[in-house]
């Protein structure tokens, strides 16, 4: 037989969990055709392992890159770290279904994750046929904010009996287009607005066409027990599986209740609900700041909420609020300090100093400095927030049913400079696994770190043939040295590239060689039941 291309004498991670064993990797036709002892003769290509580990490339189920692919394809930030998949379309946001009379409204609720695309399709379909080649696979969503704002805009109500039916009719689309499930945003507007009889609704359309319910929860803090029990319910609602997002504990005074979190999950899994989460290595996360404030607020968009803000009464009753909720332990942050400006149109050169730094600056209250920012940047303000505790993001990554997301939001273009301060998590969540986690902290074996990045999340999205070294799988694979691979990417320099990936394949192609991208675009749109 002869190969395309044969990665020779490689210690092989099939994705399983299993320990490595030395073979050959010899690949046909964008697959995995055999893997043993092959003669590098039998290959055009060749590919040397010694001394590195092959395994399947790395699924990146929680990702807003349907927001930047359109404009940056090649992705480098993902390729360089080993991953070959992207879940596109969570948290609630994604570009399409668009309903033209309110694509002004949506673009306002999305302008935190926009890097200027052009929404120039109406159906799931049409978008996902807009989508250009790209380096990486494509595993889309359709998003519970952008079908409520599609079919009533952004309105603190239940829908009416006929804008159900549209919402329901929008992800039908979606479903049979390809998509792989609705995900909510419950934290965002209208996401937030939606009541669980609403989603439950929605999410069972979903699952008519197999697929699941991907949720950010109303709340990670203290709230986060009954929010987890509302994504059951969803899921038991509806009959769709249930992924619940970056699983996580906020503010300090939730800290070490991750036990309680993965306690309530297990019940629930006991009870045949199928239920399983992502999360990242990291104790920051990072969203819009507009998230900070009251839900009430953000009623009409961006220009609702702004309007709000330069409104004497109504600024006065936001910032009584807003201080209330930092107090209560019920926001994501317990102090200024804890966060940090990642993007600021109208103040670029803030990108990296955290709230009290920056009403320091202007000589103002912390909480007065950030309205004032919201106001500048019309709401579209991004941030970085240190709300978690070291320990339980091990305590929660420890745990089989979860796998690995990096939620990394890149507004950066080709060819244009590039203001914003990113989270690290955005270019080197994987490395950072394995280098980190695994082999330096043994919070995980080599073999578990990598099967909650492959084959784990491959099972979770019914995936046919990905996420394993076997014979006849897609041929998305990583070369990495297993003693160097670590990220370098850091909260001052979050764009540095990892270190010890030498090459990744996506179907058969390498988009890295040598530690060097190579622009290739082989990547697909891996649409549901294709």
């Amino acid at each position: 037989m002869k190969f395309d291309l044969v990665i020779c004498d490689a210690e092989v991670l099939d994705g399983t969990g299993a320990e490595a064993f030395r073979a050959d990797v010899g690949i046909s036709g964008g697959r995995i055709a055999q893997v043993g002892k092959l003669s590098r003769n039998q290959a055009r290509d060749s590919i040397s392992g010694e001394g590195r580990l092959v395994c399947p490339g790395f699924i990146d189920i929680h990702t807003h890159d349907d927001f930047n692919l359109p404009l940056n394809p090649l992705a480098h930030g993902k390729t360089r770290q080993g991953v070959t998949t992207v879940v596109t379309g969570n948290c609630g946001f994604s570009p399409a279904p668009v309903v033209p009379e309110r694509l002004g409204l949506l673009r306002e609720v999305c302008s935190f994750l926009d890097t200027g695309i052009s929404y120039g399709w109406s159906s799931f379909g049409e978008y996902l046929h807009s989508l250009p080649a790209s380096a990486v696979n494509i595993v889309p969503l359709v998003g519970h904010v952008t079908v409520r704002c599609g079919a009533m805009g952004v309105e603190e109500r239940a829908p009416k009996p006929a804008e159900l039916k549209v919402m329901q009719a929008m992800v039908a689309e979606a479903m049979e287009a390809g998509a792989h499930g609705l995900s909510t945003g419950l934290i965002y507007p209208p996401s937030c607005y939606g009541n669980t009889r609403e989603i439950t609704a929605l999410a069972k359309v979903a699952a008519q066409y197999g697929g699941g319910y991907f949720t950010h929860m109303r709340d990670e803090g203290a709230g986060v027990l009954k929010s987890i029990d509302e994504a059951v319910s969803i899921g038991k609602g509806s009959g769709a599986y249930v992924q619940i997002s970056h699983l996580k504990v906020t503010n300090p005074g939730n800290w070490g209740r991750a036990g309680e979190l993965l306690r309530r999950i297990d019940r629930a899994r006991a009870k045949g609900v199928a239920v399983t989460c992502d999360q990242y290595p990291y104790t920051a996360a990072s969203t819009g700041m507009k998230t900070l404030l009251p839900q009430w607020v953000h009623e009409g968009g961006s220009d609702g909420l702004v309007a709000r803000l330069k409104q004497v009464k109504s600024r006065a009753k936001i910032r009584r609020e807003t201080l209330q909720l930092i107090k209560s332990g019920t926001a994501r942050i317990g102090k200024w300090e804890d966060a940090v400006i990642s993007d600021s149109p109208s103040n670029p050169e803030s990108a990296g100093m955290n709230l009290a730094q920056l009403a320091a600056k202007e000589d103002k209250e912390p909480v007065d400095a950030m309205l004032d920012l919201l106001i500048a940047d019309h709401a579209k303000t991004l941030g970085i927030y240190f709300c978690m505790d070291e320990q339980d993001v091990i305590e929660i990554m420890r745990h089989p049913a979860i796998a690995v997301g990096s939620d990394g939001i890149f507004l950066g273009i080709p060819g244009k400079p590039d203001p914003t301060m990113p989270h690290p998590r955005y270019f080197g969540t994987f490395p950072r696994v394995v280098g980190r986690y695994a082999r330096e902290k043994s919070v995980l074996t080599l073999p578990e770190a990598v099967r909650k990045m492959t084959s784990l999340p491959a099972d979770i999205l019914r995936l046919p043939q990905r996420g394993r070294v076997a014979e006849g799988y897609a041929a998305d694979l990583v070369l990495f040295d297993p003693a160097i691979i670590i990220d370098t990417a850091t909260y001052q320099e979050p764009r540095r590239a990892p270190i010890g990936i030498d090459a990744v394949l996506v179907n058969g192609v390498p988009v890295l060689r040598g530690g060097r991208e190579t622009d290739a675009a082989p990547g697909v749109v891996l649409r549901r039941g294709a």
